[in-house]
């Protein structure tokens, strides 16, 4: 290490093992502590060249990770979307040397506050940590540590537990009747309560994709990690599919996107005077009455679901107490 006086400031030099590193200070005690620090990083392996960091901005490794991973991506769109407005956000014009844990602190803080729930959140600080993971491992992004591993994330929500009556059901589906712009809502909201298809799943499905021989259908490329999955169709399932009217591509149902579907499905929501249900909702519906009306297992319920686990399988099925008093009854 060489400490030397250049234009009234202390200019310090640091070499070691082909490495040199300078930095100027206006008092000579503060060039000294750097020299240490510096020569102890490179003695030690540990040293960190923040220039490409100080350079480069948040927003700027956003973007090379959507280059990198979006052709890879079965959700490609949706990835995209989020990644273009993450980049937007209050962390996206800042630099890489300056991308703290405070900082991603208050990113957390305003998205909740701006009435984004608890689960987004947590998702956006999990693409986040991932976009500087890939950065570090496959990118040459010189960070020595993850900032987000350091931010106490949301808590998840808790499960909904919102399932509907009977009646509730049959007037959900009589208001999906009449609805304007997509004229099969009913038959696609029926379809969801007794397949516990997801939205996305139903609305790729194709005639090719469906053994009628067998009441059986293969839903592709599910979130089930991009899989195919197998399953049962019920004789009311079979009847609505067999009754759509057959077109080019295959596919049963053609809406311009889902949330053109979400659209129309809250107005039926409304016209039937339901309170605090959404289309997911369907899911714990479907599987509640599986288990309840059809006696269905947790095995088979993971089955028809997509669920991985009892455990998840078991977050949508509701069943009620009174069910569970009735059972007892017969016990």
């Amino acid at each position: 290490m060489h400490i030397r006086k250049k234009r009234k400031k202390w200019q310090c030099i640091v070499r070691h093992k082909g490495h040199m590193v300078t930095q100027t200070f206006v008092a000579k005690s503060e060039a000294s502590l750097w020299g240490h620090k510096i020569e102890a990083d490179l003695i030690n392996g540990t040293y960190q060249n923040n220039d490409k960091l100080i350079q480069m901005r948040f927003k700027d490794l956003l973007h090379l990770y959507l280059d990198k991973t979006m052709h890879k991506s079965k959700r490609a769109k949706i990835l995209k979307y989020e990644i273009e407005m993450l980049r937007r956000s209050s962390l996206g014009s800042v630099s890489l040397a300056s991308l703290s844990a405070a900082k991603i602190a208050n990113f957390r803080d305003d998205r909740l506050k701006a009435g984004k729930s608890q689960t987004t959140v947590r998702k956006y600080l999990a693409l986040m940590s991932r976009v500087i993971t890939v950065g570090q491992r496959e990118m040459g992004i010189p960070l020595q540590s993850n900032p987000f591993q350091l931010v106490e994330k949301p808590k998840s929500a808790p499960a909904r537990e919102r399932t509907l009556t009977g009646s509730e059901l049959e007037k959900l589906f009589v208001a999906c009747e009449s609805d304007n712009k997509f004229h099969f809502l009913r038959a696609f909201v029926e379809c969801l309560y007794l397949t516990l298809c997801r939205r996305g799943e139903l609305l790729k499905l194709k005639r090719a994709d469906v053994n009628w021989a067998d009441s059986t259908a293969i839903l592709r490329e599910t979130k089930d990690n991009n899989k195919d999955r197998k399953i049962g169709l019920s004789p009311r399932v079979v009847e609505i599919l067999t009754k759509l009217p057959r077109t080019v591509d295959g596919i049963f149902f053609h809406v311009r996107s889902i949330s053109s579907f979400e659209k129309s499905f809250r107005s039926a929501v409304r016209r039937a005077g339901i309170k605090d249900f959404h289309a997911h909702d369907l899911r714990h519906c479907g599987s509640t009455n599986l288990i309840e009306n059809k006696n269905w297992s947790t095995i088979e319920l993971m089955q028809q679901g997509g669920w991985t686990s009892g455990a998840m399988a078991k977050r949508y099925a509701n069943i009620s107490p009174k069910h569970l008093a009735a059972k007892l009854k017969k016990a």
